[in-house]
């Protein structure tokens, strides 16, 4: 579509808009590391956000807005110059509000955690206002959506953005006093095999290193192409509804890691001959993606909280994993406390 197409596209939505709403133009986001795959995502993610709340005058689909840019060779980033990103919006949108900005992958993550950057300025007056300028790591990739673009939103809006919250005092506490569920999650005592742990399986040892014991994996590519190396704690009790925190320490030569913490309630099931069978099923996993450079000890920690619609979690294990590529994972110092206890349930 024209640039003129375009203009009378917008004007047309804005005979059903409030006579005072602004023209906003939300423009892909600079993306490098995918030759802005990525980007087009959060440009479009914007865009249906502002089509949602209607308080604006926007473009009937991204795809105008990229259709100007493609013409005029225009791919803003988050480094681009408000000035100049103020003429392609008045010249070629006649627009007053811009949104811009970029996304970029953290090497060596594959997921997750992103340097994102937005800008959102309003051009309608005599001078340029700043309405939104942020830069931010995250964590996970959910935080884009549902933290900064969210908050991106709400100052568009006039709105104070919601601060994320701080921490439970009581829930720290227990954290730093609170007693350790995994038995001997240092791996300092044990004869054959750390206590508390399952017996060494193939590929797994247990090591010491400046006096300090850990368990280690190490394991070719036909082990970390397939089944990967897993170990296991012994069960120690969980609380449905409870908030549990777990923590560890890792090394990596490369290969990836993930803990699994499994949680398991009691079954009674009737055999083929009718007779009772106890066994305990697992109803709950936390799956913890570690995500770390190679080369250096790392701490990981993640709050959890076990659930089931129909069951009950009643036990629960630490699972350590490692798989591809072939390498060596070291573990230590792994920990799981209850740092708030279940909502009492209404009678």
């Amino acid at each position: 579509m024209s640039t003129a197409g375009l203009w009378i596209a917008m004007v047309a939505l804005a005979l059903t808009a409030d006579d005072n709403a602004k023209v906003v133009i939300p423009f892909d986001f600079e993306s490098k590391f995918d030759k802005g795959r990525y980007g087009q995502m959060v440009g479009e993610m914007i865009w249906k956000k502002l089509e949602r709340e209607g308080k604006f005058v926007i473009p009937q689909t991204m795809l105008d807005v990229r259709d100007v840019c493609e013409r005029i060779k225009f791919h803003p980033g988050y480094d681009t110059p408000i000035e100049e990103v103020g003429k392609v919006l008045r010249e070629e949108f006649g627009g007053d509000i811009a949104i811009w900005g970029s996304v970029e992958r953290v090497p060596p993550h594959e997921r997750d955690v992103y340097d994102l950057g937005i800008k959102v300025v309003d051009f309608s007056g005599d001078r340029p206002v700043v309405i939104y300028d942020g830069q931010h790591r995250t964590k996970t990739v959910s935080e884009i959506p549902h933290l900064y673009v969210k908050n991106m939103l709400m100052k568009l809006h006039g709105k104070r953005p919601e601060e994320p919250p701080g921490p439970d005092p009581e829930a720290e506490r227990r954290w730093r006093e609170g007693p350790n569920l995994v038995t001997n999650g240092s791996f300092e005592k044990g004869r054959s095999h750390p206590d508390g742990w399952d017996p060494l399986p193939k590929w797994v040892t247990w090591e010491t290193e400046s006096g300090n014991r850990f368990i280690r994996m190490k394991f070719p590519a036909s082990v970390a192409d397939t089944t990967g190396v897993l170990y296991y704690s012994k069960f120690f009790p969980v609380e449905e509804g409870a908030t549990y925190r777990f923590s560890c320490r890792y090394r990596t030569t490369g290969s990836q890691v993930k803990v699994f913490i499994k949680c398991y309630d009691f079954f009674k099931t009737t055999s083929r001959v009718r007779r009772f069978k106890e066994q305990w099923r697992e109803v709950y996993r936390s799956q913890q993606n570690l995500k770390g450079a190679a080369g250096p000890w790392h701490t990981h920690v993640e709050d959890f909280t076990p659930k089931h619609s129909k069951y009950t979690p009643q036990r629960a294990r630490v699972m350590l994993y490692a798989y591809h590529p072939a390498g060596t994972v070291d573990w230590d110092d792994i920990v799981v406390k209850q740092i708030k206890p279940a909502p009492r349930k209404k009678k």
